[in-house]
């Protein structure tokens, strides 16, 4: 009888670190949709508070942060 050291188990499809990556990630995704929140604009009161830097880029960059790295957790092995 053969064992073979190569197989993995199902059911630990993705390891700590994986894990650990998708909830920071996850993180991330949160933090940027919180900081794109606020005041809206109506046509009877202008909030200039829409066009800011937060809510315009650096809200963004952190939910596209978020979205590549749960792409690297999926992908990332464990060696």
């Amino acid at each position: 009888m053969s064992t073979n050291t190569n197989k993995t188990n199902p059911s630990s499809f993705f390891h700590r670190g994986n894990s650990l990556i998708l909830l920071m990630a996850c993180g991330l995704i949160i933090t940027g949709m919180a900081l794109m929140t606020g005041d809206e604009s109506t046509p009877q009161a202008f909030c200039p508070d829409m066009f800011s830097t937060r809510r315009i880029v650096v809200a963004p960059m952190l939910c596209f942060a978020g979205y590549l790295l749960i792409v690297v957790g999926i992908i990332w092995k464990k060696v």
